[in-house]
């Protein structure tokens, strides 16, 4: 998940989620209600998190019955798959977002990255429901990007940025008066692009009223990330707590 991990911190990242869901205690089997009737069931998230975990089951199989040590395969521990059911829901609800938002725009998803090219910048597999969702969050970021207006880039948004950075290891000692001062113009331009796309994925958010199962925890929508380590440090994002309410604290990071 290493090279996962760097492509994820070089493209703009979208891991969407959700807090909250007391109708689910009447229906169990929903995993997220998203704006009205609609609702992604446990099933569909299960369905997408069992393809992928059947692959690889059947193929260490093969590569045991290919195995001249005659190990037994009761003593192989169960396969160590590289996304959650979380993560399956998380990109459902990332395309629901992005697409109503690339609907309102009149834009179409980016041809890039592509599935294969997904792949090979981790350990998904090409043919896996879940890399085809994963890509296509990706192609629609790419294409709103250029579309949305640039917003300032305010102390508001940038402080939590800067304590986030110090925080994950991925700064220095800078004082925040420097690090203020020395941002590249490339790297404010990236911010107040990624910015004014939050800005606008917030409302879409707030007005789907998305709640979501206390199973899958609470989760955000991550727009910027840096690497610190072999860990992503989310920079931009709109948190979903408390979603449905027009005083819903969105989380605002960047760097």
């Amino acid at each position: 998940m290493q090279r996962a991990r760097r492509l994820a911190s070089t493209t703009v990242v979208a891991v969407l989620a959700v807090a909250g869901l007391s109708a689910c205690q009447a229906e169990p089997d929903v995993a997220a209600y998203l704006g009205g009737d609609q609702k992604i069931t446990e099933e569909q998230v299960q369905r997408v998190y069992d393809q992928a975990r059947d692959e690889l089951t059947a193929a260490r199989e093969q590569v045991q019955q290919q195995d001249t040590t005659g190990a037994s395969a009761a003593a192989l521990p169960p396969v160590e798959m590289p996304f959650k059911q979380k993560d399956v829901l998380n990109a459902l609800l990332t395309i629901d977002v992005l697409e109503q938002a690339a609907a309102a725009k009149g834009v179409q998803a980016a041809a890039e990255p592509t599935v294969e090219q997904i792949a090979q910048g981790s350990s998904y597999s090409p043919n896996w429901e879940y890399t085809k969702l994963y890509a296509r969050t990706f192609q629609l970021r790419a294409a709103l990007l250029p579309k949305v207006t640039p917003a300032p880039l305010t102390d508001a948004d940038l402080r939590p940025v800067y304590d986030r950075l110090r925080a994950g290891g991925a700064g220095d000692a800078t004082p925040y008066e420097q690090f203020k001062t020395q941002l590249s113009d490339q790297n404010k331009q990236a911010l107040q692009q990624t910015i004014g796309l939050r800005n606008e994925l917030a409302e879409i958010v707030e007005d789907d009223h998305v709640k979501l199962n206390p199973r899958y925890g609470d989760q955000q929508l991550v727009l910027l990330s840096a690497q610190a380590g072999n860990a992503d440090v989310p920079l931009v994002e709109v948190s979903f707590a408390g979603a449905g309410s027009s005083k819903a604290p969105f989380v605002t990071d960047v760097s």
